[in-house]
């Protein structure tokens, strides 16, 4: 259990000095900073699930290490790797949700989460169409790849919802929050890089992207538990 502690308080702290090294521009501290609270929170599962590991979910967070280590480097020709990267966790992520709604038969939704459906419809088209007209248009060189890099997300994080009001159960709620955190990341992320360079769009990104880790995590092990069940 101690050990178990010492690797989540390990993610909190390094999370924190890689938040700090964004804000203060300790570039080389970041470096090390960024995988390592990645590493913790990934070595924080890997404990906790003891026997039970779940193969799958660890090649997600091996995709998600990459991207982010060769997103600290925060050039244009890097981009397309972590784009690269990223696509790949975030369509296992999409297949294995998929599979879970097939296997649990999870079609129904009761009549008065309907307009919450409809809400999350919207919602995502908007952040679809201001990622793909507004922060990036058609004269982008990689346009088709964020394209499709978008359909992804956005498939992704309305399946997400579409779980959580079928069940919501506590592995949903963690879904669910993980893929809103997620997106917001991702759209902060292109708006600063990409549009207009606002400092609060980079740090809530950067707040976010730390932050996604518990929530992703904490949706695996109840995965897990789910699994045992």
């Amino acid at each position: 259990m101690n050990i178990l502690k010492s690797h989540l308080r390990l993610y909190f702290i390094f999370g924190i000095l890689y938040f700090l090294s964004t804000f203060m521009d300790w570039t080389y501290t970041s470096y090390f900073a960024k995988p390592l609270f990645i590493g913790a929170i990934s070595f924080y599962y890997i404990e906790e699930s003891r026997k039970n590991i779940n193969y799958y979910n660890c090649i997600i967070l091996i995709f998600f290490l990459i991207s982010g280590v060769i997103n600290l480097l925060e050039g244009f020709d890097y981009f397309v790797y972590v784009l690269f990267f990223n696509f790949l966790a975030y369509c296992m992520l999409l297949l294995q949700l998929i599979k879970e709604l097939r296997h649990k038969k999870l079609y129904i939704i009761d009549k008065e989460n309907y307009t919450s459906i409809l809400l999350t419809f919207i919602f995502l088209a908007c952040i679809l169409y201001i990622s793909s007209l507004i922060v990036f248009d058609s004269s982008f060189e990689l346009y088709k790849v964020i394209l499709v890099y978008d359909a992804i997300l956005i498939t992704f994080v309305f399946s997400a919802a579409y779980a959580y009001l079928a069940k919501p159960n506590q592995k949903n709620t963690y879904l669910i929050i993980y893929a809103l955190i997620t997106i917001m990341c991702e759209l902060f992320y292109g708006i600063y890089y990409y549009y207009y360079k606002l400092d609060f769009l980079r740090f809530t990104s950067i707040f976010c992207y730390i932050l996604s880790f518990y929530f992703l995590i904490h949706y695996f092990l109840k995965e897990n538990d789910t699994i045992l069940e």
